[in-house]
């Protein structure tokens, strides 16, 4: 007789590298999930570009909210986000 297996998924951990304790922590997170929708393949470049820093370390600064380059680079982000809507409208 075959057993059952649970095929249930768990819930991912976040990528981020903060534990929410107040709501406008929750609500940062909230942003930055929202903004990693919106991101498209090749963006971490351009942001690197932009900073003068790797693409990887764009990355890495973006999840890394202790960071010192994640302020910098979530602008940048939201820069790039921003203009590819207005050019697209």
């Amino acid at each position: 007789m075959n057993e059952n297996e649970n095929t249930v998924k768990t819930p991912m951990k976040s990528k981020f590298f903060l534990e929410p304790k107040t709501k406008k922590e929750e609500k940062y997170l909230k942003e930055l999930n929202d903004l990693l929708g919106k991101k498209r393949y090749g963006d971490w470049q351009v942001i690197g570009e932009m900073l003068e820093i790797s693409a990887a370390s764009a990355e890495k600064a973006f999840l890394r909210v202790y960071q010192k380059n994640h302020f910098e680079v979530v602008e940048a982000l939201e820069k790039i986000i921003k203009n590819r809507e207005n050019l697209i409208k």
